[in-house]
Formats: C-alpha cells, sequence, structure tokens
C-alpha cells in the first residue's frame, strides 16, 4: 500500500472519531452543568482545558461561557480540533480515497461532513440545537464504524483504519476522565458527595458505559469507575481495550518488530498492571499526562515506521 494511502485512511479513521469524541464532550459537560446549576452556577472552563489550547481560546473568545464553548469546540472552522474541522478534514480525506470506498461508506462520510457547516448557517443559535448535533455526529461514527466491520476487506487498509481508529478513542476517553479531574478541582470538598457520584454517573453516560457499569458493580465508586474505563479488557471505549485492540491491527500491518509495536506493547503493559486505587493517589491528572505523551510517541513512531 502507498504511503499516502495509508496515511489517509489512518487519519480519516482519527478525525471521524475525533469528532465523534468531542461530541460527547460537549455532552458530558451538558449533564455535569445540569447539576452545577443547583449548587450555584456552571463551569465550561474545564472543557477548555482538556484540550490544551486554552491560549487560542481566549485570543479568540475571551469570557468561557456556555456559547463561546460550544461554537469553539463545534463550529469554529479556524480550531484544527473543532468538530467542523474534523469533519471537514475526513471529508477531504474520504474524497482521496473514494474509488477505492464502498459507495455506503463514501455516502455517509460524506453526509455527515455536510452536517455541521450546513447546521451553522441556521440563524438560530442556542444549545439544544448542539446537542441534537451532538446525537447524530455520534449516530453517523457508529453507522460508519459499522459499515467498515461490514464491507471492509481484512488487508492493511482496514487495519490502518482500525489502528487510526482506537488510538484515536483510547486518548479521547483519557481526556474525557480528565473533565471529571478538572470539575472536581475547584471544589476538593465535593469529594465523595452526591455531587461526586453525579459527575461520575455523567462520566460514564458519555462513554455509553453507565448502565454497563451498574450491572458489573451496583453503586457509583471511584475506584471502579476508573478500573472500568482504564482497565477493561471487554468495555469496548476502555482504554486498554482500545490499546490491544490498535496493537492487534499493528500486528497485521507489520508483523515483524518496529518502533511503534514495541512502544504500543509497553503501553498496555503499563496500563494492564496499573491500579486504580494508585492511580488515584498519585494523581489522576498526572496518570493521564503520562499516558497522552506515550501515544503522542506512538503516534510519531508509526507516521516514521510506514508515512515518511
Amino acid at each position: 500500500m502507498l504511503s499516502r494511502v495509508a496515511d489517509n485512511i489512518y487519519w480519516l479513521s482519527r478525525y471521524v472519531e475525533r469528532a465523534a469524541n468531542t461530541a460527547r464532550f460537549l455532552e458530558a459537560s451538558y449533564h455535569l452543568n445540569l447539576d452545577l446549576q443547583a449548587a450555584g452556577g456552571e463551569q465550561w472552563t474545564p472543557l477548555i482545558e482538556i484540550t490544551g489550547d486554552m491560549p487560542l481560546f481566549k485570543a479568540r473568545y475571551g469570557e468561557p461561557s456556555r456559547e463561546n464553548v460550544m461554537h469553539f469546540l463545534m463550529f469554529n472552522p479556524e480550531y484544527p480540533n473543532s468538530i467542523a474541522s474534523c469533519l471537514h478534514a475526513a471529508r477531504e480525506n474520504a474524497k482521496s480515497l473514494r474509488e477505492a470506498m464502498p459507495p455506503d461508506l463514501f455516502e455517509e462520510i460524506n453526509a455527515l461532513g455536510r452536517l455541521v457547516p450546513e447546521a451553522s448557517r441556521e440563524k438560530a443559535f442556542f444549545h439544544s440545537r448542539v446537542f441534537e448535533l451532538c446525537r447524530q455526529i455520534k449516530r453517523s461514527d457508529m453507522l460508519i464504524s459499522g459499515i467498515v466491520s461490514e464491507t471492509i476487506e481484512r488487508g492493511t487498509g482496514y487495519h490502518f483504519w482500525r489502528l487510526g481508529e482506537f488510538l484515536e478513542r483510547a486518548d479521547k476517553t483519557s481526556r474525557l476522565l480528565n473533565v471529571k479531574y478538572f470539575y472536581l478541582l475547584p471544589q476538593l470538598s465535593d469529594v465523595g458527595t452526591t455531587l461526586d457520584d453525579i459527575q461520575w454517573s455523567a462520566l460514564l453516560l458519555a462513554l455509553d458505559a453507565r448502565e454497563t457499569y451498574h450491572r458489573h458493580h451496583g453503586l457509583i465508586q471511584p475506584e471502579k469507575v476508573i478500573d472500568m474505563v482504564v482497565r477493561d479488557r471487554q468495555f469496548p471505549r476502555a482504554i486498554l481495550f482500545c490499546l490491544l485492540r490498535a496493537l492487534d491491527s499493528l500486528e497485521h500491518i507489520s508483523p515483524d518488530t518496529s518502533e511503534p509495536r514495541n512502544l504500543l506493547s509497553s503501553l498496555c503493559r503499563s496500563i494492564d498492571g496499573a491500579d486504580a486505587a494508585e492511580i488515584l493517589r498519585s494523581g489522576l491528572h498526572e496518570f493521564i499526562d503520562r499516558l497522552q505523551l506515550n501515544l503522542n510517541g506512538i503516534n510519531d513512531a508509526i507516521y516514521r515506521r510506514f508515512i515518511a
């Protein structure tokens, strides 16, 4: 496979997954803020903090109000990680791969790419419309993933798609977990309260994991939530699950030992050996920072090995 084609497939899947996960961020913050309103006020700053793009946001918007944060993350065409920018990039990548792509897959990606720009031209802008878009984006992402699973032969192209998809999902699951850290940071007195439980529950809801968690673990306990989100081998949005699937696809792409394979295999062992109680004691935020640095290193190694 040409490196250019592999790069387009890899980033196409990452852009679609990134857009869907940003939609999840917005939904999670919406549910958290419903409860924070009763406690005295909303918090939208954490959503920008977890992106690492606060200076860019402040230069463009200033105040992190609900409307400003929503516009930045959903509609802003100048912000490369906004949903609009990710879907535009996905659509452009899909165009370059159209001849090698099943028609249903191309049509769904193309329709998804038109969704946000068309909504941004509407005169009325209110938060309920944003969350309707979030639901549509998540459904379309799941449909695209299903089309890939059902129609793409299990060759190199398929595994580059899955490699990008699962690495992106692991990264964004960790960032969504970091939302909880940033909400908790201002008021440590909330730890162990009803509000604390509500926030953990909202996080599970954003991962479509709330029913699964309660079925297996019962009442909300932070250590059990972290253990499920980080180390569960069966839950498809858990970080370890995603990394193991990415490793499997990487081994199909390159059966020989390589730098990205070694880095990813080492990270899987590290995550598998992590303990939720120790993660909380040593710092959830610090754990996630280290994880994201490792994921960045793996992405760079993939570029050096297969693209450059």
